[in-house]
């Protein structure tokens, strides 16, 4: 067998034989939204809600300490939802009070006290990133101790 060969069928076998990338991730975000302090049940969102939980950009939120790896998977458009839902209803009180305070966003000008008060509510906030990225961490194809298997690992 040539390699171009081997690694065609090292391919066809490994959808039927290994975990795809989508089935990790869609595992590890159902076992994270499990956990009591995300765990529904949930108010369904309003049409509008929706709507503005599917816009692109950034949430208030907890910075995340180190580098990103950017990795593309799909998930069930009904996974995508509670996933948004649990995001939107977890963090309403929370972005309420920012913005009632005026502490939606950085600012240099924020005195000591209201620095304080705006880490302590978007510790609060949990974006769909950072449930999923939470959801990997602990639930994740390799233990929370270690690493993911690197492009030069055997």
């Amino acid at each position: 067998m040539t390699r171009a060969q081997a690694r065609l069928e090292a391919r066809r076998r490994r959808s039927e034989l290994w975990p795809t990338l989508d089935e990790h991730v869609e595992r590890a975000v159902l076992q994270r939204l499990a956990e009591d302090d995300l765990a529904g049940p949930w108010e369904p969102l309003t049409a509008e809600e929706e709507q503005a939980a599917t816009l692109s950009g950034r949430w208030v939120g907890k910075n995340y300490p180190g580098y990103l790896v950017t990795r593309s998977y799909t998930l069930p458009t009904a996974l995508i939802r509670q996933l948004r839902t649990t995001a939107v209803r977890v963090s309403e009180e929370p972005l309420a009070e920012l913005e009632e305070l005026g502490l939606t966003y950085n600012s240099v000008l924020y005195s000591m006290d209201e620095r304080d008060k705006r880490e302590e509510l978007v510790e609060l906030v949990f974006s769909p990133p950072r449930i999923v990225r939470q959801a990997l961490e602990r639930y994740g194809p390799w233990p929370r101790d270690e690493h993911p298997p690197s492009a030069e690992s055997p």
